[in-house]
């Protein structure tokens, strides 16, 4: 079981690598840089306006540190014939999951020991808490993760249930009132309660080994949902075979359309509108990254910063529509309409243009909000109205040409 594990784990990172390459690729680095400087200096100024500490300070920090205990599963690596080939090995598997417990345990240990350092300066300003106690709660909640994967492990053998109540809600529940007591009265509480709950889900996982009573259909299931969402975060940034969007009527959005005249000439440019308002991942990325954009515009102060933002993210809903138009241009039915190269790419530019804008309206509100009529803020706004004219006429019909040859 050992070596099976070790095989498929070699098999998952080159799988792995080969995505992460692609994304993090010159023009992601960047963002992400900038992303984080922007967020790092608004989070400074944020700390210097708190002198003193908060009514909504620790509860604050005890719902941020809830959601970050939240992050990270086993990942099994499990594959559909599994249960047909292997059923005969069903309990040495517990050996099996063992390792990929002990794999899994790298990404939520770093996001809560992450999460805790760097709301250790808020939590020290905003609730009132000692340095000390903030160290304690995150070692606490670090061994209470590490034994939450136990109810993860326990679950793929059907014993994550206590009579009709659900071990994972006892756990919340647990975590929560633990991070009450830890936060408000004495923080060892929240040691004492994970090394009790680290010890006791232990002792229960132990009579797992030679139960050889796996759900095959349920692990199997919870380890293709755990790879799609993998797979769809990839397929953001690049094309990653098996991941199909999820596809939405939305009548309510039908006025949209009403603009577009019913013309042979608009043929291509209502086939990109329609799919575009359908498609759940291009939709939904276009209004992730405005919301996103208009807050960080909103709460920023800093000129330069709000520069770079407004700039940044207008690039990069420009450059993460390409991939649509090729997904378009893949499906050989298209390819029916009598109509050129030259016009669906000069019709894909119009919806760019279109999306593009109202995203550059709506940041365009968030600077006014924060910078109110002035210099700084139109030239944040032109700046933006220049980003939005390279990537519409210079940067995406290049780009799309390539789609097409």
């Amino acid at each position: 079981m050992s070596q099976l594990w070790s095989e498929r784990l070699r098999r998952h990172q080159l799988n792995q690598f080969k995505y992460l390459r692609l994304i993090f690729n010159d023009n992601f680095v960047l963002a992400f840089i900038v992303l984080i400087g922007a967020l790092g200096f608004w989070y400074s100024n944020l700390l210097g306006t708190i002198h003193q500490q908060l009514l909504l300070g620790k509860p604050i920090v005890i719902f941020l540190l809830f959601l970050a205990v939240q992050v990270g599963g086993i990942a099994t690596l499990l594959e559909e014939p599994d249960s047909t080939f292997l059923l005969v090995k069903e309990k040495e598997f517990y050996k099996y999951f063992r390792s990929a417990k002990n794999y899994s345990s790298f990404l939520p240990v770093v996001t809560v020991a992450a999460v805790n350092f760097l709301l250790s300066a808020f939590a020290s300003r905003a609730a009132g808490m000692h340095i000390l106690d903030i160290v304690v709660i995150a070692v606490g909640l670090i061994i209470f993760k590490l034994g939450s994967l136990n109810v993860n492990l326990m679950a793929l053998y059907g014993r994550a249930k206590f009579g009709n109540f659900s071990m994972k809600l006892a756990s919340n529940i647990l975590l929560i009132l633990s991070l009450i007591v830890a936060t408000y009265l004495f923080s060892w509480t929240m040691i004492i309660v994970a090394v009790l709950y680290y010890l006791f889900l232990n002792a229960q996982v132990k009579t797992l080994e030679t139960s050889g009573q796996l759900q095959w259909k349920f692990a199997i299931e919870t380890e293709n949902q755990r790879m799609f969402r993998v797979k769809r975060f990839y397929n953001l940034f690049t094309d990653v075979p098996g991941v199909n969007s999820k596809i939405k009527r939305r009548k309510w959005l039908d006025g949209l359309y009403k603009p577009i005249k019913q013309v042979p000439g608009n043929t291509y440019l209502y086939l990109f509108a329609r799919g575009f308002v359908r498609n759940n991942e291009y939709i939904g990325l276009f209004l992730r990254l405005t919301i996103i954009q208009a807050i960080m515009l909103a709460l920023i102060d800093n000129f330069y910063i709000s520069l770079i933002v407004e700039m940044l993210f207008i690039y990069l809903v420009g450059f993460q529509l390409k991939p649509y138009f090729k997904e378009v241009m893949q499906n050989l039915m298209q390819r029916l309409y009598p109509i050129s190269g030259k016009t669906k790419i000069a019709d894909f530019t119009k919806l760019s243009t279109i999306i593009l804008s109202i995203q550059w309206l709506v940041s365009a509100i968030a600077i006014l909000y924060k910078f109110g009529f002035s210099l700084n803020s139109l030239i944040i706004i032109a700046a933006g109205v220049a980003v939005l004219v390279f990537v519409n006429y210079f940067y995406m019909p290049k780009q799309l040409k390539k789609y097409l040859d």
